[in-house]
């Protein structure tokens, strides 16, 4: 045989063993390098949308083929990288369905039946418990009592300007309205109470701007400045031992008391 005949010979060996995969063939790294960072950006994308809660299993084993891909690839094994990215690939082909699924919401509140307690009812958007997905009411901050309206959390103030501190109060004065307007019938004398660490001038002072402050934002809430009185009662009323830092915070008070 000629050596031409024979080199002829040889190449068309060599194209039947890369058509039929005995041989490893060409691979083109600028389309391998775009197909990994592709994956990439695909499994980022499940991720974000809960693939580790929905499909977890599926999604861990997509993300150890990419990085091997990564991996092999940086070390110039391509052919490797290319297997590695074709796994990746198929294990990743029904991820995003199983997904959607898993993120469905068939009581439209915005929340995923994955994270939603209660998927037939939808969320009551309140500003309590509202990452949950079930219908629920706040927590009365106030209850109508004998004699008064008991506050189930404390009033705060500015200990400089003595006026209330913005959002932390307005739930409370927000639940004392409301009781009021349910009971149009009851008045209410505000009180406000101090420690003994003043003197009674100073005690005095405190206590009739806090009290003057908490009806003007319950005036703001709706209620009648007429169904409402305030008083200052200093340092002489005291409902614990004014000889500890608890003690004299408990004695820094409102009190909402029922008058005729």
């Amino acid at each position: 045989m000629t050596r031409p005949a024979g080199l002829l010979v040889f190449l068309c060996f060599l194209m039947f063993l890369l058509l039929t995969g005995l041989v490893p063939g060409y691979v083109d790294r600028a389309r391998l390098a775009a197909d990994i960072r592709s994956l990439e950006v695909y499994l980022l994308k499940a991720q974000t949308a809960e693939g580790s809660i929905c499909v977890p299993d599926m999604l861990a084993a997509a993300q150890a083929y990419l990085a091997r891909a990564k991996e092999e690839y940086e070390e110039g094994d391509y052919w490797e990288a290319e297997d590695a990215a074709k796994l990746c690939r198929e294990t990743s082909e029904s991820l995003w369905d199983k997904i959607l699924v898993c993120g469905e919401d068939l009581d439209r509140d915005g929340i995923p039946d994955l994270r939603d307690r209660c998927r037939d009812e939808p969320e009551t958007y309140n500003g309590y418990q509202e990452a949950d997905g079930c219908p629920d009411r706040v927590p009365a901050r106030a209850v109508l009592a004998p004699g008064k309206i008991e506050i189930l959390e404390p009033l705060r103030f500015d200990q400089e300007t003595q006026e209330l501190i913005p959002g932390a109060v307005e739930p409370v004065l927000r639940d004392v309205a409301a009781l009021m307007r349910e009971n149009p019938q009851i008045r209410i004398r505000i009180e406000a109470h101090a420690d003994s660490s003043l003197t009674a001038e100073q005690s005095s002072s405190l206590c009739a701007r806090r009290a003057e402050n908490v009806r003007a934002a319950l005036v703001a809430e709706g209620v009648d400045a007429a169904r409402l009185e305030t008083a200052d009662k200093g340092a002489g009323e005291p409902i614990a031992p004014n000889d500890s830092a608890l003690g004299r915070m408990l004695n820094r008070r409102i009190e909402f008391v029922q008058i005729p």
